[in-house]
């Protein structure tokens, strides 16, 4: 084994080969692109024509205070949602500048120097204390210590490792970049660096695709029903509403219903608050399906 460390030559095929510690799994989004995103929302979209439809006729029926009511609604609901997200994706890129600043000890040309966890590479030696953070992945080679892994395992209990023996490699060798060195003084060689480590694995499978719970699978399935119903209320009531001011109060009459449907001023007051109550009842009924999702 190289107890001298890497050459700067080493170093350099080493990267080339194996690539570097970094770990880009974050998509940063502009703030006009994240508000396009939440005027995406199938409620703010249903809020969105009936804001329309609502502009359209206001000098006819001069609703305007509903009209400023379901602007300042959608305001709120884009808005504030873009600004917390956006702020969110602000502070993940920080924190994501700040590990990036993190000061590692290796072992190179027979000195330790101190560099950026980004610099190391595969077949680096890295000197470990207490209170350090492992940059990558590897085994321990030298001395003994404790690490804290509940980062990667959820476990309250550090895990005691020792020095890798060839021929008898086992899970009290490893070490996993994020982990941290709870007590003692040792060694690494680093076998894994950037997205091939295993919480490098992790946080791209976390980016890609959400795992879902059972939990959450029952939601997403109560939300489907509970959508399915009041978009099924909404035309009920529509055609409810519609059926009553041009039927009903006609008395059946047929010429009466003829005249009433030929009467486009008429027909269109019927219909948009035809509109109106179906919107209202999907606004009611939909949005909490859809937030839980």
């Amino acid at each position: 084994m190289n107890n001298k460390g890497l050459s700067e030559e080493e170093v350099l095929t080493s990267r080339k080969k194996y690539g570097e510690n970094i770990i880009e799994v974050h998509k940063k989004n502009k703030f006009l692109s994240l508000l396009l995103e939440s005027l995406g929302d199938p409620i703010i979209k249903i809020l969105l024509i009936a804001l329309a439809i609502k502009i359209v006729f206001l000098f006819q029926d001069f609703d305007f205070y509903e009209t400023i009511g379901i602007f300042i609604a959608v305001f709120l609901a884009t808005f504030i949602s873009t600004i917390s997200e956006y702020g969110s994706e602000k502070a993940f890129e920080k924190l994501g500048e700040e590990a990036s600043q993190i000061k590692v000890r290796v072992l190179r040309d027979n000195n330790i120097n101190e560099i950026n966890i980004s610099e190391v590479v595969v077949d680096d030696i890295v000197v470990l204390e207490t209170g350090d953070k492992i940059p990558a992945d590897g085994v321990l080679i030298e001395g003994n210590i404790t690490v804290d892994e509940s980062l990667l395992n959820g476990e309250p209990k550090e895990s005691k490792k020792v020095p890798y023996i060839v021929g008898q490699k086992t899970e009290r060798n490893n070490l996993y970049r994020g982990t941290t060195v709870y007590s003692g003084v040792g060694k690494m060689k680093v076998l894994s660096v950037g997205k091939n480590t295993l919480y490098g694995k992790l946080a791209l499978e976390l980016h890609e695709k959400e795992p879902t719970s059972p939990l959450k699978s029952r939601l997403t399935n109560l939300a489907k029903v509970i959508s399915r119903i009041g978009y099924f209320g909404a035309a009920l009531v529509t055609v409810a509403y519609l059926f009553s001011k041009i039927v009903i109060a006609n008395n059946y009459d047929i010429s009466l219903i003829k005249e009433t449907i030929t009467n486009f001023p008429l027909m269109m007051n019927y219909l948009i608050y035809a509109l109106t109550l179906s919107v209202t009842i999907i606004v009611v009924a939909v949005p909490d399906a859809f937030f839980v999702l």
